[in-house]
């Protein structure tokens, strides 16, 4: 009998593990560890290195080096690696396929089964480009697990656990977390409620922490730096190195020294274990909630859990096991090989799923029949069995019930140098042979046609986590930081070609042919800390009636919607000037949303006489309008969700939330709120949405996995906007007659403070770092900035007249107040 394979593709490390009758056993993929980092490097001559020989180079040539790949699956944005632009499926393909050719060496031979596992709290998209990565592997017959699940299945290989006992998971690695609850059965386990996790926490989040640390105590230096010169991105790469041995060092000792070489500046920092908790308590207190969300939908007490199985990196400091005890009070168990105990139980399932190994309530995880997959990958959640609803065709794009759209095979991005050969068919050599070149890109795969059965249903299927999927404040504070530092910038200058087009080709605006030469915005600077009074820093003429202003995902335009004109100013943010505007022929542009990648915005369109009801698409890159979606009644501020699959548009007339594909431009679902649906935020998962309804005084509680109402949220008189925290359970809604907003703790989902503002309050949106709301008075004319801590007024600003929405950039440090009666954008300078 042959053997099986697990791998566990981490965030911050890879790790692979082989099991047959005799063994179970790690695969030995680091120099000097099992694991091995998950870093690809692309050399000058298109070759490419994967694991530890790519990070060793991280420091020295960080521009060439990518990690943290894992946390990109999904997003359309092209990784540049020494100029050239490559999809994050294509390296991560690459990493794979060097993992698959090691472990054929190791084990002289192709294994029988093969697990990937992936987060527990992934969607549709993410495991959707798990299979793009598989693909560009070469990779054909494989099924999937979660982490909780095989670090479970690895768990009770050392402790057999007693028929009916609980378990709850607890697991950090380097990039996400994942709670899930299981129960053991004769068969192995089945998963309690709904599996929860924060997409981007862990270890690397606390690395940055402690960047962040090493930052404040030099005196904010590395704002200061040159990113431009080569040299000072080495030395950053090799302080970020430092910060992390430091934070492992303080799993065992109590203090570490962080040495910091930087131009002009040259120090020792100190940092003591119990200054390190203090970084990162508030994101472990995110994970205590989730997981007892978790137990929550599981309809688990605490009590009934025989322990909480720490695993993943992140879970041997110290202070997770401490707080999740005195959370839940029963044993924080830390797993055994936290860092490849994933990887083990993957190996465990993969031998079970070929049907080997000892039978009987051995902890295994067996395959459930309703959780069989064939190779068909999953579908986004716009292709949720919905019907298309009639009378939906958009005006210019594909008629409505046209054939999904399926995964397109994994492929080398704009400039990718020209892959190598692939390997033989599957039929003749379904894995990378032992030795098998790994000098260039894989070969483009197909999505894999022979999956073997048994993988673990998506979470989607098995509903919606509710735990914001963003880390606390303080790191999205350093978060951008770090991609400054490591030089990774560039990823995010090529931004406007996030759909593979790019500006050269984009149609000539008036502005572009009177020779206006914009500069370069200041890319990623880190986030600023917002300050409890901001200040304002002049105006910006927009033309009559600006009524909506928005900011693009990378901070660089403002995109405003101008009523009585009939278009749409697009703001350069590093000028504050109009450098374009945009004709709206479909009416009069009220509101307006952009997709995640920015590429597209969804104009809400009507007008006072109700003759036209509809959103447009437009196109960012050309500025045209590329389709129209009719809408029942008036359509109010719409909100898309995380992966760009579904718009949510509020109907205001007639007490309806329409669901949009935003692939084909086709109304494929409607749920009823009450009346009369204002606004419309969704959490970071996607997983709920609120909606502010106006003449009814409550904010609903969406479902967006049944498009139901699960709750009705009293709230003050006239709810006209939301606005979800992103790192805390929170929600905030405007109540425009009652000169309030009210907090609403998503937990609860129940109004936990009622502030008192100005009067006609339209608008509120949070800070970047989460520590303060900013509210527009349209009547008074004033910004009131509320603060997210105690939830007390600590300034009350001048606007221009009517300010009838607020944005804010992403670094954090300047935002948007769109004055209606006065024809300007007030300018904010938010750090005071």
């Amino acid at each position: 009998m042959g053997h099986s394979l697990g791998i566990d593709l981490g965030t911050t490390f890879v790790a692979a593990a082989v099991a047959d009758d005799d063994r179970l056993e790690t695969v030995p993929l680091g120099d000097t560890s099992a694991v091995a980092h998950a870093a690809v490097r692309v050399g000058e001559d298109g070759s490419i290195a994967s694991g530890d020989a790519a990070a060793r180079r991280a420091v020295s040539d960080p521009d060439r080096v990518a990690r943290d790949l894992k946390r990109r699956l999904g997003d359309p944005t092209p990784v540049v690696l020494g100029g050239v632009s490559f999809p994050v499926t294509t390296l991560l393909g690459a990493l794979l396929r060097d993992v698959l050719a090691r472990a054929v060496e190791v084990s002289k031979g192709g294994p029988d089964t093969v697990v990937l596992t992936h987060p527990a709290h992934w969607g549709p998209l993410q495991c959707r480009a798990l299979a793009d990565v598989a693909a560009a592997a070469d990779l054909t017959r494989y099924s999937t697990a979660t982490e909780p699940e095989a670090a479970a299945a690895y768990h009770g290989t050392n402790r057999p656990p007693e028929d009916g006992g609980i378990l709850a998971v607890y697991d950090l690695g380097g990039g996400t977390f994942d709670a899930t609850v299981l129960r053991h059965t004769p068969d192995g386990t089945e998963v309690l409620g709904v599996p929860d996790g924060i997409e981007r926490l862990g270890g690397r989040d606390f690395d940055d922490a402690v960047l962040g640390y090493v930052d404040a105590v030099a005196g904010g230096v590395l704002h200061r730096l040159d990113l431009s010169d080569a040299r000072t991105r080495v030395a950053l790469a090799r302080l970020r190195q430092d910060c992390t041995d430091a934070k492992e060092a303080l799993s065992f000792d109590t203090e570490a020294t962080i040495p910091v070489f930087l131009p002009g500046q040259h120090l020792q920092v100190r940092l003591t274990r119990e200054e390190f908790e203090g970084l990162i308590r508030v994101p472990v207190e995110s994970t205590l909630h989730a997981l007892g969300r978790t137990l929550r939908t599981a309809d688990v007490t605490p009590d009934r859990l025989s322990a909480v199985l720490l695993t993943g990196g992140s879970a041997q400091i110290p202070l997770i096991a401490e707080m999740v005890s005195q959370e839940f009070g029963c044993p924080a168990v830390v797993a055994a090989h936290p860092r490849h105990a994933v990887a083990l139980g993957a190996a465990v399932l993969a031998r079970r799923r070929a049907g080997t190994g000892p039978e009987g309530p051995t902890g295994i995880l067996a395959a459930r029949p309703e959780e069989t997959r064939t190779a068909t990958v999953a579908a986004p959640a716009a292709q949720r069995s919905r019907p298309v609803v009639a009378g939906s065709s958009p005006v210019g794009s594909s008629p409505a019930g046209s054939s999904p759209v399926e995964a397109a095979p994994a492929a080398p991005g704009p400039g990718t140098p020209p892959a190598e050969p692939g390997p033989p068919s599957p039929s003749a050599a379904p894995y990378p042979t032992a030795g098998a070149t790994t000098s260039g890109l894989p070969g483009g795969g197909t999505t894999p046609t022979g999956a073997d059965p048994a993988s673990p249903a998506s979470k989607a299927e098995a509903g919606p986590a509710e735990e914001p999927k963003g880390p606390p404040a303080l790191l999205a504070v350093v978060v951008l930081v770090l991609v400054s530092l490591l030089g990774i910038a560039v990823l995010m200058t090529g931004r406007d070609a996030a759909s593979g087009r790019d500006d050269a080709g984009a149609t000539p605006t008036a502005s572009d042919t009177a020779g206006v030469t914009l500069p370069e915005p200041a890319a990623f600077a880190p986030v600023a800390a917002s300050a409890s009074v901001p200040s304002t820093a002049g105006t910006v003429p927009v033309g009559e009636t600006p009524g909506y202003a928005v900011a693009s995902p990378d901070g660089r335009r403002l995109y405003v919607a101008q009523r009585a004109a009939g278009t749409i100013a697009v703001v350069d943010t590093a000028v504050d000037r109009v450098v374009t505007t945009i004709d709206v022929p479909s009416g009069p542009p009220q509101y307006l949303t952009l997709s995640p990648d920015g590429t597209r915005a969804y104009v809400s369109v009507w007008d006072d006489d109700r003759t036209v009801a509809a959103v447009s698409v437009l196109d960012t890159i050309t500025g045209e309008v590329v389709a129209t979606v009719p809408m029942r009644s008036r359509p109010y501020v719409s909100a898309v969700s995380p992966d760009g699959a579904e718009l949510y548009v509020p109907n205001h007339d007639s007490a309806v939330l329409s669901v949009v594909d935003t692939r084909t431009a086709s109304l494929v679902a409607e749920v009823d709120v009450p009346p009369n649906p204002h606004w419309v935020e969704l959490t970071p998962d996607g997983a709920r949405a609120y909606v502010a309804d106006h003449d009814s005084n409550v904010v609903a509680v969406v479902d967006t996995a049944t498009d139901t109402v699960v709750d009705e949220v009293p709230v003050g008189t006239s709810p006209h906007s939301v606005a979800v925290h992103r790192s805390r359970p929170l929600v905030a809604t405007v109540n425009f007659d009652a000169a309030s907003v009210s907090v609403i703790d998503t937990d609860r989902d129940e109004v936990v403070a009622t502030v008192p503002v100005g009067e006609g309050p339209q608008d509120v949106t949070w800070s970047v770092d989460g520590r303060f709301a900013y509210v527009t008075n349209v009547r008074d004319s004033t910004l009131s900035v509320v603060s997210a801590e105690d939830f007390s007024v600590t300034a009350t600003i001048p606007t221009g007249m009517s300010p009838t929405s607020v944005t804010v950039l992403p670094d954090g440090r300047k935002g948007y107040v769109s004055d209606l009666d006065s024809g300007t954008l007030t300018v904010l300078d938010l750090t005071g």
